[in-house]
């Protein structure tokens, strides 16, 4: 029996372990012959009334605990193809159920929706995804306890109609189980998190487990599921051919224009032996229909910046890259990929991904120092190979990791390769707290001497750090010391040659006034570099507020932060004040995000602290259920009278970039993506030639028909200009482009 402990009227969570928290185990009903559900939304089918609804349901947000006050009711079937979760919910007030039309991946916070968690191996380690709202659009993606990280960057083939009814709205959802990544043998408990969220002025989230509103895990109040019985044994194989036609375009100053047209052909294949095992292969891929970067303030940046992976082919099991050190293993260093392979496994004991793919180049390799990162050019093909493993024994999870990087020898140089190996381990005593570790040791040799001379060859990185969460306190802290030779081709580290120590301490109140809550903190971090030298130091007094609409205040005062850009002279002080709101406030404008800082800026390439300001803002504006758009700004400017009327600007940058989409059904949309970036600098400022005003300007138009998960159709067009007005210079890119991919599901066709 928990014992209920607490401080004044608020318990510790201590007070009852996640298994406690979670609802009675629910077994998933079996269809029987001859019966079949008809995927439309209505709920209507014979089997859905003989099933005994899920209606224990209870809000985590804004309120810890609380019996749901919107009634929802939820039933699992399956047969010997799919799994299928029906779902009612009831509203008070169904006039103001909020449905739009959205693209994957964009069913947020300010929509009614579900996001269905499923483990099909039980470890309660990883989900898979399943998210739609009242209008059908969908979002998938995976889970990751270790790191409490939603990833919607992968894509899963399933299927949802939903349904609107005079007291709110239901919805079918079929997977088929070729989608479910389940052990072989199939695990008799599985677990899963149905999680609804109603917009209502208040954002209310409600699950079928008591989460805290305060939590260190989420998976480990899931529900169990029991039941899944005479699954299939997988033996999927789908074949995916794609055709891409590209005209393209260039233009640059004094030079005759270039035209070249090009037809790619390609194919993907997946082949699935048995549940726990997926092969995947690709050949000339081409990833003309990803989304473009979003742009970043780049000009003024000390070290590397890092962009999110969007590639299909390098997202299956992308839950099992994931380590400590987020930067140990990143596939966006792969650049220009012509073949690949990959094994993923999983089952109730381990988890393992192999990958290979031999890459073009064309690319950078990052170089980490202590104060910057360097670049060198991939002028040569290079095969990169990662293999990582994760091995779970109850709370306690062991990883490891094996990566390579061989480039192609040039004239008269031997080949060169970058290897970094080792182990790391993520431990969950308690609901509220997590442990991690990870040791990494890194081994080059490369004869093109791209370093700076007494960089050693071959250099380790360590980390050990601890999050502790609790309806009162917040205590998070950490060691990390990665050596001046660590280097790692194939992942994401932009600085080397240093040991860090941080801590931050947060003190909660829930309930006060209009906020749901206030939490005051402090965070100290401390940076040396191999010799002992400051690289940076700050004690940062704060407050988090939370409120209604989902609203997230935090304030910060950052005074006499130390900072170091070069090794001569010492560091420089920065006063700083910082402040930031994210909101989700109602339908038109479904979400917005500002930050802005003013006071002391860093000058980089200077090497001086200059008054001035920052702000970066993005939203996400509704004009009908049908059209979205997403506005982003990010804008820097420093100088002596960047805060006052005068016009000595030293530095001033701004990135922008306008997404807009309409959507003529659920799987036909048409998206238009303007991005501008530009950075003008004062020549007075700075002793050394630079580029006094920069511009760059793109424009993307793409219809995209996504029939299915693997059969779509893309037409687009491109085009960027650049402009240097210093140097006299402009270049102009056009592209237009169609692809057509179209997936085969050779064992149906055997079969």
């Amino acid at each position: 029996m928990a014992i209920c402990v607490g401080i004044g009227s608020i318990p510790l969570a201590l007070a009852q372990t996640p298994a406690e928290r979670r609802n009675a185990p629910i077994t998933a009903t079996a269809l029987l012959p001859g019966e079949k559900i008809v995927v439309d939304g209505k709920l209507d089918d014979a089997v859905w009334q003989r099933i005994a609804p899920m209606t224990e349901f209870y809000e985590y947000r804004p309120q810890d605990a609380k019996s749901s006050k919107f009634a929802t009711e939820a039933r699992i079937a399956y047969d010997k193809h799919a799994l299928y979760i029906g779902v009612t919910a009831h509203d008070p007030d169904p006039g103001k159920i909020d449905a739009p039309l959205v693209r994957r991946d964009q069913v947020n916070g300010s929509q009614d929706f579900f996001a269905i968690h499923i483990d099909p191996v039980g470890t309660r380690k990883f989900a898979q995804i399943f998210r739609f709202n009242a209008a059908g659009a969908i979002g998938d993606g995976l889970f990751n306890e270790d790191t409490t990280n939603e990833d919607y960057s992968p894509d899963f083939e399933f299927e949802v109609r939903t349904a609107r009814t005079a007291t709110g709205w239901t919805a079918e959802l079929r997977i088929p189980f070729s989608t479910l990544r389940y052990s072989d043998p199939p695990s008799a408990t599985w677990s899963i998190q149905i999680v609804r969220g109603i917009s209502r002025g208040e954002q209310y989230r409600i699950a079928n487990g008591r989460i805290p509103r305060d939590s260190n895990c989420f998976l480990c109040y899931a529900q169990t599921l029991e039941g899944m019985k005479d699954l299939p044994a997988g033996r999927e194989f789908t074949v995916t051919p794609q055709v891409t036609l590209r005209r393209t375009t260039d233009k640059s100053s004094n030079e005759l224009r270039k035209t070249s047209n090009d037809f790619v052909a390609g194919v993907d294949i997946k082949f699935r032996p048995r549940p726990d095992l997926v092969f995947d292969a690709t050949i000339n891929p081409d990833f003309s229909q990803v989304e473009l970067d979003t742009p970043q303030l780049a000009s003024n940046a000390q070290f590397a910046l890092y962009f999110p992976e969007k590639r299909p082919f390098f997202l299956e099991g992308a839950d099992i890259l994931s380590t400590p050190f987020g930067g140990a293993i990143y596939t966006r260093s792969i650049n220009d990929p012509t073949w690949g392979a990959r094994l993923t496994q999983r089952n109730d004991s381990n988890d393992f991904t192999f990958l290979t793919v031999r890459d073009d180049g064309k690319g950078s390799i990052l170089l980490p120092g202590p104060l910057n990162t360097d670049f060198a050019n991939q002028e040569s093909k290079s095969q990169a190979t990662i293999g990582r493993f994760r091995s779970h024994l109850g709370a306690l999870s062991i990883g490891g990791l094996l990566t390579d990087r061989t480039y192609e020898s040039t004239p008269g140089k031997p080949s060169a390769y970058n290897r970094v190996a080792g182990i790391d381990f993520v431990w969950r005593p308690n609901g509220e707290t997590r442990v991690r570790g990870q040791i990494l040791g890194s081994f080059t040799k490369d004869p093109r001497n791209l370093r700076e001379p007494g960089v050693p060859d071959n250099g380790f990185a360590a980390l050990v750090d601890y999050n502790y969460r609790d309806p009162i306190w917040g205590i998070v802290g950490g060691f990390e010391q990665v050596g001046r030779g660590f280097r790692a081709d194939n992942g994401f580290f932009s600085q080397a040659g240093y040991t860090n120590v941080y801590q931050e301490v947060q003190r909660k109140w829930n309930n006060v006034g209009p906020f749901h809550e206030v939490s005051p903190y402090v965070n100290v971090a401390r940076k040396v570099d191999d010799e002992g030298n400051l690289l940076y130091q700050q004690i940062v007094p704060g407050i988090f507020l939370a409120t209604a609409m989902n609203t997230n205040i935090v304030v910060e005062w950052r005074p006499n932060t130390s900072v170091r850009f070069r090794n001569e002279g010492g560091t420089l002080k920065r006063d700083q004040f910082f402040a930031s709101i994210e909101s989700t406030p109602g339908t038109w404008l479904s979400r917005f995000y500002l930050e802005a800082g003013i006071g002391d800026r860093p000058d980089v390439a200077a090497n001086a602290i200059r008054r001035g300001y920052f702000i970066g803002a993005n939203a996400t504006l509704r004009i009908s259920d049908r059209f979205e758009i997403e506005p982003r700004i990010d804008e820097s400017v420093m100088g002596s009278g960047a805060l006052s009327r005068g016009n000595e600007i030293a530095l001033h940058e701004r990135a922008v970039q306008i997404t807009s989409v309409y959507h003529f059904t659920a799987r036909d949309n048409l998206r238009l993506i303007g991005q501008y970036s530009s950075v003008k600098r004062g020549s007075a400022f700075y002793t050394s030639p630079v580029s006094t005003n920069e511009k760059t300007e793109t424009l993307s138009l793409v219809y995209g028909h996504l029939h299915s998960l693997g059969t779509n159709i893309y037409v687009g067009a491109n085009t960027t200009r650049s402009i240097d007005t210093s140097i006299t210079f402009k270049q102009r890119q056009n592209e237009v482009f169609v692809k057509i991919s179209w997936a085969f599901d050779i064992a149906a066709l055997i079969s």
